[in-house]
């Protein structure tokens, strides 16, 4: 597989998996979402994504043979594809991830890029479920949710220190307002003050991290909170394969890749009701939905876990796992691309 993006200064890495051919990129270590169309200074970066970069990757696609391609948004992505598909007949799909539709679809000038984009495309996914309903309504086509996730090494779990309390409780994020951090620590004294036993560890980094610290040595919520910096994936599995419940207390929010990895280790959850959060805990009950911005509810939610136990959410965790396993969605992705190559559908129209 061959996989071509923007060289962002810092971005690079290495990936056996595939082969990455970094594209000439003047922006250096900005994204693209930070463009400012009215500067001129962005215009020649501007030029080089809508016009040499696409003819840099049909030579690419010419020396490779490629057959077909998938867009990751549909600008760049998506906008890059239609001109293979133009110049070489090579079917794609695109996957909008956000950006794509919330920013660049309400700019007038990329509003019809991105409709020209998602015009070329044999299918069209979003992973979101609020995401694909705009992408409908953006471009008149069907768009079917496919949410983005990741496969979690479970072997690297190991030991994680903590006060002995149960139920554990753990965060992983930003520091940041969005993520309601400042509100779990409050939630995390109501639910103290109303007897409950466990402790809440939290990883990441941010802004708010000095607050957090001086928040939680207080005496209402020292011994029972622990303020720990960001997270590798080590860390992530050995506090998910320890704790009982994860929360993600946002303020706003989509899917949050913290999300999927809890299911994807069994673990159920207490989230916001923003986003797409609410409504897929719902459909598969693999946990506790609470209002954004509400401490009272989300303690409560916290001590319905000392009495009761995490047990009657494992069948829904199990279910809400299936829909985030990487191979299905993989299989989904390139499913049309395959239909077309054995001959079982035609390529649509030239767009």
């Amino acid at each position: 597989m061959n996989v071509a993006t923007p060289n962002r200064i810092g971005a690079k890495g290495e990936w056996p998996e595939f082969t990455v051919h970094w594209l000439p990129w003047p922006g250096g270590d900005k994204a693209l979402t930070q463009i400012k169309l009215y500067d001129p200074r962005e215009w020649p970066g501007i030029a080089a994504l809508a016009w040499s970069v696409p003819r840099r990757i049909e030579r690419l696609c010419r020396e490779r043979d490629v057959e077909a391609a998938i867009a990751m948004w549909a600008v760049p992505g998506g906008w890059w594809a239609r001109h293979l598909r133009r110049a070489l007949g090579i079917p794609f799909v695109t996957w909008c991830l956000g950006s794509d539709i919330w920013t660049f679809g309400r700019i007038p000038v990329l509003r019809t890029v991105v409709k020209a984009a998602l015009a070329a495309s044999e299918a069209i996914f979003a992973d979101g479920l609020d995401l694909a309903a705009m992408t409908e309504r953006l471009c008149g086509r069907d768009c079917a949710f496919l949410p983005s996730t990741r496969v979690l090494d479970k072997g690297l779990a190991g030991p994680v220190r903590t006060g002995g309390g149960r139920p554990l409780f753990f965060f992983v994020g930003r520091y940041v307002p969005v993520k309601g951090v400042d509100v779990l620590l409050e939630a995390m004294a109501r639910y103290i003050r109303g007897g409950g036993t466990g402790e809440l560890v939290m990883r990441g980094g941010g802004p708010l991290e000095a607050q957090l610290r001086e928040r939680a040595v207080q005496p209402d919520l020292r011994d029972r909170v622990r303020i720990d910096g960001f997270a590798d994936q080590s860390v992530v599995v050995s506090h998910l394969a320890a704790c009982d419940v994860q929360i993600i207390p946002s303020r706003l929010e989509s899917i949050p890749i913290a999300y999927s990895d809890a299911l994807q280790m069994g673990r159920p959850l207490i989230v916001t009701d923003v986003g797409d959060m609410g409504r897929l805990m719902r459909r598969h009950e693999a946990g506790v939905v609470v209002p954004p911005e509400n401490p009272t509810a989300l303690a409560e939610a916290m001590l319905a876990i000392d009495r009761n136990g995490t047990q009657a959410f494992a069948d829904g965790v199990a279910r809400a796992a299936r829909e985030f396993d990487l191979a299905e969605s993989a299989g989904v992705l390139v499913g049309p691309l395959q239909r077309i190559r054995h001959g079982e559908v035609e390529m649509r129209h030239q767009a």
